[in-house]
């Protein structure tokens, strides 16, 4: 059965020594609730050189500046499995646009990225047809139009599910701006925010 997970690009780099992160370049890190304490600084990291932070000298200054962004980016999305070994990977849109999805069940387009991102037809009334590379060849995931809104739903509860390792995160790198650093992720990813289905 297809399902969603939330993702984001690793990105790392070697000369980044604000907080420990898995290593490396590229590759997706997954955001839920078994993300460990050095997957979350990878995430935290990518969110903020992504979203402009570059000159914090300590990791309580970087969070700070992270919590005042007015948009955190990260490339990722919304990873489609298709449960039978095809996959749609975001392809160069951001972690916030998650809720471009909820557009597929109203038939609007729904924008996955640049090419050669994920391309996403209407096949039937009740199908949803999501290719995994540009235009209509190779491997796709067909969707029931009627199985969104539980797949959005579980990708929210997993985005949910993070927030738990990212205040634990913060607890050690940065306690006094604990709660503020997961309301503005929360905020800033819209996580908690009820999905209008």
């Amino acid at each position: 059965m297809a399902r969603f997970s939330p993702v984001i690009t690793r990105y790392a780099p070697e000369n980044f020594d604000l907080w420990p992160v898995s290593r490396g370049n590229g590759g997706w890190l997954h955001l839920d609730g078994a993300a460990g304490p050095d997957d979350v600084g990878a995430v935290l990291c990518t969110l903020y050189l992504d979203s402009g932070g570059k000159d914090a000298r300590t990791a309580a200054a970087a969070v700070h500046e992270l919590i005042g962004f007015d948009v955190l980016y990260g490339r990722g999305g919304l990873l489609l499995d298709g449960g039978d070994g095809v996959r749609a990977e975001p392809g160069g849109s951001d972690l916030f646009e998650w809720r471009t999805w909820l557009d597929a069940l109203h038939g609007a387009p729904v924008v996955l990225g640049h090419p050669p991102s994920p391309w996403v037809e209407r096949v039937a009334e009740d199908v949803i047809r999501v290719w995994v590379g540009e235009g209509r060849g190779g491997p796709h995931v067909d969707v029931p139009r009627t199985a969104l809104p539980g797949m959005l739903r579980a990708a929210q509860r997993d985005l949910i599910d993070f927030l738990g390792p990212l205040r634990s995160w913060a607890g050690v790198h940065s306690p006094h701006q604990a709660e503020l650093l997961v309301a503005s992720v929360d905020a800033g990813l819209q996580i908690t925010e009820p999905l209008p289905l």
